[in-house]
């Protein structure tokens, strides 16, 4: 009597094999299992002193809610500078030269407000308006020494 050998496709016997212990790998997550010591109770050591353990990281501040900007329109046939901050002459003021006629975006800080200053062309302030949540304009008026939020 002849015995047939069956055909295991492509991988052939040690593909399949392979391929078994792989998958085996992968159901069980790779993980070992912890390694436990062999005589727990006759050990004569006293069990290490454990350290304060480390606080886990406080969680992140969640980020203050982004505000939608107001629109600032330049009203005057000049060009002119706008300052967004409390103080115009701070270090870290967002200053920025606006084209005539040009609009752009004015940022708002965490509670949806702003300050907005204009300056004159020595870099001088000239007037200041006080943007709130509810306003969506700063208007730069035509003879270049305005501000109008609306």
């Amino acid at each position: 009597m002849k015995l047939r050998s069956r055909s295991v496709g492509p991988l052939g016997r040690r593909g399949l094999a392979a391929l078994m212990v792989a998958s085996l790998a992968l159901a069980c997550g790779g993980k070992e299992p912890p390694a436990s010591p062999a005589t727990p109770a006759a050990s004569t050591e006293a069990p290490p002193a454990t350290a304060a353990a480390p606080e886990a990281p406080a969680a992140p501040a969640p980020e203050p809610k982004k505000r939608k900007p107001f629109d600032v329109h330049n009203g005057c046939a000049d060009a002119v500078t706008v300052v967004f901050a409390e103080d115009p002459t701070a270090k870290g003021a967002d200053k920025r030269t606006m084209a005539p006629t040009a609009t752009i975006e004015g940022p708002r800080n965490a509670d949806g407000n702003q300050t907005v200053w204009l300056l004159d062309a020595n870099g001088e302030s000239l007037v200041k308006v006080n943007v709130t949540r509810g306003m969506k304009r700063v208007e730069i008026g035509r003879s270049c020494r305005t501000l109008d939020a609306r």
